[in-house]
């Protein structure tokens, strides 16, 4: 038996944590609740806040075929030729819809069927299915119908319930609130960073806030209130105050032109007059670009420290930061792949009509529209990089400082007490009468 008395058979102190389990599950579900609330009151008190500089010439509806028509002569091109591969039928340049939702909602109306994007070969149309049609008002007040595309929007819907099934399935209560957040932030950008850019605000600096007032809210509903959620934030802050400088000093270093080779920006500029900061537009988006990567890398890094702490609350600071950080540059390689593979899947296209054509390349990055994507890629990359050794080294500092834990491994850690026990009562050696 042991002494007592014997300091390595005391009792361990008693670990109180900050917050229990029963707490912090509380402490979710009402944060939880109230993005919920937040989420409900946005829609309902910026219903629609983006001002209209004029009157819509054309307007897109959604209607349904009601059939197909071969258009009066002289009223249309001829239509579209069969192929000579398939030896079909030609296909019919007119169709009379029934419109479903808009002012002309219950109405008829008969017009030209156009290719998506301008293509000259047609969608293979039937009675009955939903499409987009588009209606624009003459100089002189009358009104033409030209059907454009398919209705999606089932489609999308399927889409993200299959999203939010495998989120949740996957992570469960975490995944319901993660949907929550994406929800959030969509709302918080359509109803709320596009008005005020429309209103003259700086694009930049509304990024820039945007961005830490999304990653912390997302962050506190994934995560909750602690330590690792503080680091994170503060990471991404720091990444993304990199990002927007160093975007601004290498967008004025390459002298782009407002329109950065895009031709949404040329037809903004004609409706915004003037009231846009386009360069700064761009700007705004490289930073949007970046920021899932960097709340990926930021959050990582941050509950990664908080999990070895855990682990071993013996580490020092230094070991804390160098083992995180192994973990931290075998992640980043992958995440700067995603990076340059997202803004590549956009480019792709272009990149496969040059080589077809045989172009020189290096010119053809030279030009605006293929230069605005590298340097978009480089900054975003770079911040990302950046924010890797900052959100570790505050997360380190947090974490190790506020984890008010005893040193429980160390007071607890001789194995070999019983080993001391034993030495410390020596058998006594046999006597001779034994």
């Amino acid at each position: 038996m042991a002494d007592d008395g014997n300091p390595a058979q005391a009792a361990p102190p008693e670990i109180r944590p900050a917050l229990g389990p029963a707490n912090r599950t509380e402490q979710q579900i009402l944060i939880f609740a109230v993005a919920v609330l937040g989420l409900i009151g946005l829609l309902v008190v910026l219903p629609s806040v983006v001002p209209l500089r004029q009157a819509p010439t054309g307007q897109l509806v959604h209607a349904r075929i009601v059939s197909l028509v071969a258009p009066s002569s002289g009223s249309v091109p001829s239509p579209t030729p069969a192929s000579p591969a398939s030896g079909a039928a030609p296909q019919p340049r007119q169709a009379v819809v029934h419109f479903l939702d808009g002012p002309y909602a219950g109405l008829d109306g008969q017009g030209d069927i156009q290719g998506p994007s301008g293509s000259l070969e047609l969608p293979d149309y039937r009675p009955g299915d939903e499409v987009v049609a588009q209606i624009d008002t003459l100089p002189d007040g009358t009104r033409t119908m030209v059907v454009v595309d398919r209705w999606r929007l089932p489609l999308f819907g399927w889409l993200l319930a299959a999203f939010a099934a495998a989120a949740i399935a996957v992570a469960g209560w975490r995944g319901l609130r993660a949907i929550v957040s994406l929800a959030l932030t969509l709302i918080l950008v359509l109803r709320l960073f596009v008005p005020l850019v429309l209103a003259g605000w700086d694009p930049v600096l509304l990024a820039i806030a945007f961005g830490i007032v999304v990653t912390t809210l997302s962050f506190l509903l994934t995560q909750g209130l602690n330590r690792a959620t503080l680091s994170a934030v503060a990471g991404t802050t720091f990444g993304l105050a990199v990002t927007g400088l160093l975007a601004a000093v290498v967008n004025a270093a390459a002298r782009f032109t407002p329109a950065q080779g895009s031709d949404h920006i040329v037809y903004l500029s004609q409706l915004a007059q003037g009231s846009v900061n386009l360069s700064g537009l761009l700007l705004a988006a490289v930073i949007f670009g970046g920021l899932g990567v960097l709340n990926d890398v930021a959050i990582s890094q941050a509950v990664t420290v908080e999990e070895l702490h855990d682990v071993d609350p013996g580490l020092s600071r230094w070991q804390l930061f160098t083992r995180t950080m192994n973990i931290g540059t075998a992640h980043l390689a992958a995440t700067v792949n995603t990076l340059v593979f997202a803004y590549l899947g956009t480019a792709l296209p272009l990149v496969v009509l040059l080589l077809l054509e045989g172009s020189n390349l290096t010119a053809a990055i030279s030009g605006e529209d293929i230069a605005v994507e590298i340097v978009r890629t480089v900054v975003g990359a770079i911040g990302v990089v950046a924010a890797v050794p900052i959100t570790t080294a505050i997360a380190c500092r947090w974490v190790v400082r506020g984890s008010g834990r005893p040193p429980v491994v160390r007071a607890a850690r001789p194995a070999a007490a019983p080993m001391r026990v034993q030495q410390a009562h020596p058998e006594s050696p046999p006597t001779d009468g034994d």
